[in-house]
């Protein structure tokens, strides 16, 4: 197929994949195939569902064209590449609270990298928590941890499920990023749900 049917087949504009091609995120060919709307599918799903840059994309789609990653790897690839809230401070509560992700870290067994962007926005989040003085969030951790170690066992397995590398990437950014706001808007109902019971009626 023609870039222009392409575009027909996938729904995304045509002058959307000719900068994907300027970009380096699609290749240029006179003929395109099935594999190519996995790659056009992936590549929105980078820039306009998990916000990377165009540069981090490319890296993205790099990284599965040299040689298709193990899942664990390509994971790694996306998490880094996901932007992520927070900054890194030289203090003493940014000291606390990256000891405090560490010692999770470590107590539940977690095969993570401190250099990992999700390390600093949990630790930013600690170092707010701190300032605020809502150390009550600080005892939930665990319970946080308990409820998503589950979870994330599911997510994982479905993406060993994905029939190539094009489809467990776009997958997992639209179940990291959409999930985050699934995740949000189910707690936000729960709340509802638990704070209209008796404490007595309460799990």
């Amino acid at each position: 197929m023609q870039l222009r049917e392409l575009s027909a087949e996938i729904r995304i504009p045509l002058h959307v994949l000719q900068l994907y091609v300027r970009m380096g995120l699609l290749p240029a060919l006179p003929a395109y195939d099935e594999s190519h709307v996995r790659r056009a599918v992936l590549v929105r799903t980078l820039l306009d569902v998990g916000g990377l840059s165009y540069s981090s994309a490319r890296r993205v789609v790099q990284k599965i064209d040299m040689s298709p990653p193990p899942i664990g790897e390509l994971c790694g690839t996306i998490q880094y590449a996901l932007p992520s809230a927070g900054s890194e401070a030289q203090d003493q509560n940014w000291d606390r609270a990256r000891e405090r992700v560490q010692a999770l870290a470590l107590a539940r067994n977690w095969r993570v990298s401190p250099e990992n962007p999700a390390w600093h926005t949990l630790t930013q989040t600690l170092v707010a928590v701190e300032w605020l003085g809502h150390d009550d969030l600080l005892r939930l951790l665990d319970t946080y941890a308990d409820a998503l170690e589950p979870v994330v066992a599911a997510e994982v397995r479905l993406l060993h499920e994905q029939p190539d590398p094009e489809s467990a990437a776009a997958h997992m950014v639209t179940g990291t990023v959409l999930g985050d706001v699934a995740f949000s808007a189910l707690r936000r109902l729960i709340h509802e749900h638990a704070s209209s019971q008796e404490p007595s009626e309460c799990p």
